[in-house]
């Protein structure tokens, strides 16, 4: 077969170059890539059918991702500010928290602890931020439940321990001695909320509590 005039049968595939600030590939810049090579073809040996049908899917395919990561950002801006707005609703509300950690101010606190399955005895201990135990309290409530006993403030020793940060410890054990799975609460009345961060910080009348760690919230728990 004599060679056709006019019609260059060298082909060379269009050059493409990146740099560190330009990584990412978007679905327009794969639809120009998709049209550069159609236009750059051998007119001698044009693109597969099947290689461009499948180029063809995979562009539907980032274009449904890249709608579909979009809405998802949507909804997750959505989800903070909604979020946010809760926080900004528990200003003078009760809020039960579930962490071991809270905020002794020089006025009694609630501190609770919730059972899952019956006890036989439930101790509430009272650590300072080295571990130390300060005081003990034994729990009357030993049946499944949400329970919470107010603490004054002393020690073992029946003197006032000074305000500060403290850690509340749950042991609870069956008949058998066996160690009963608990949760550690804490009960607080919001005062303030921090928007500062991704997470609303409540701050509370027994310490600050990231909005994730509330279970419950009320005027009157």
């Amino acid at each position: 077969m004599s060679a056709i005039n006019g019609i260059d049968t060298g082909y060379t595939a269009p050059t493409l170059t990146s740099s560190a600030s330009d990584v990412s590939m978007g679905k327009d810049d794969f639809l120009l890539l998709l049209v550069a090579q159609l236009e750059n073809q051998d007119p001698m040996n044009p693109q597969d059918a099947t290689e461009f049908t499948s180029q063809l899917a995979e562009f539907s395919s980032l274009e449904q991702l890249e709608n579909a990561n979009k809405s998802l950002e949507g909804l997750a801006a959505m989800s903070s500010e909604m979020e946010r707005m809760s926080a900004l609703g528990l200003i003078g509300q009760d809020v039960i928290a579930q962490t071991e950690q809270f905020h002794f101010s020089g006025d009694p606190v609630q501190l609770g602890y919730r059972l899952e399955t019956p006890a036989d005895d439930v101790k509430l201990y009272v650590q300072s931020q080295t571990g130390s135990t300060l005081a003990t309290i034994s729990a009357q409530e030993t049946n499944p439940g949400e329970y919470f006993i107010n603490w004054d403030g002393l020690s073992d020793m029946g003197m006032p321990v000074e305000p500060g940060d403290y850690s509340l410890v749950v042991r609870a054990v069956d008949e058998d001695d066996l160690l009963v799975q608990t949760d550690n609460l804490i009960k607080g009345r919001v005062e303030v909320v921090d928007m500062s961060g991704v997470i609303p910080q409540l701050e509370t009348s027994s310490g600050i509590f990231a909005m994730n760690k509330i279970e419950k919230a009320g005027a009157a728990l």
